[in-house]
């Protein structure tokens, strides 16, 4: 779990910042957090991954199976669900070592965008977007 207090010296009060968890409910609050957690769910085969781990365990072998992709390719997903705490491996005894399973770490994720106007206010005095960032934005 991933937390920051609340952010009176941040310019945040009402709501801390981070990625906590509550029961089975995963609250993610925070620009740098948000976009975490939003770029580990921007992936249709790590949203297939999620989904297939709902219905029961899967290793990384069966997860390839399924998807019909490399062990090593699903490996690398499964381990950036892991970093966003969306997914947890679980090690069981295999027939040549141990298997790695993947399972949900929670069943919902709340966003919390009603402080990013405050958060961003404070961000832009701290220091503005870069010159290229701005560049990209426009383009699309």
């Amino acid at each position: 779990m991933i937390a920051e207090g609340g952010g009176k010296e941040s310019g945040i009060s009402k709501l801390r910042r981070g990625i906590w968890i509550e029961g089975d409910i995963m609250y993610v609050a925070g620009e740098e957090f948000i976009e975490k957690v939003a770029s580990a769910l921007a992936s249709l085969t790590r949203l297939r991954i999620i989904g297939l781990t709902f219905k029961g365990d899967m290793g990384i072998e069966d997860l390839a199976d399924k998807l019909g992709q490399s062990k090593a390719n699903i490996s690398t997903h499964v381990k950036r669900l892991e970093e966003a705490n969306i997914v947890r491996a679980v090690y069981l005894p295999g027939h040549r070592g141990v298997k790695k399973m993947a399972k949900p770490a929670v069943k919902e994720i709340r966003i919390i965008l009603s402080e990013l106007g405050e958060e961003v206010e404070e961000r832009i005095k701290e220091a503005p977007l870069p010159p290229e960032e701005v560049e990209e934005e426009y383009k699309e």
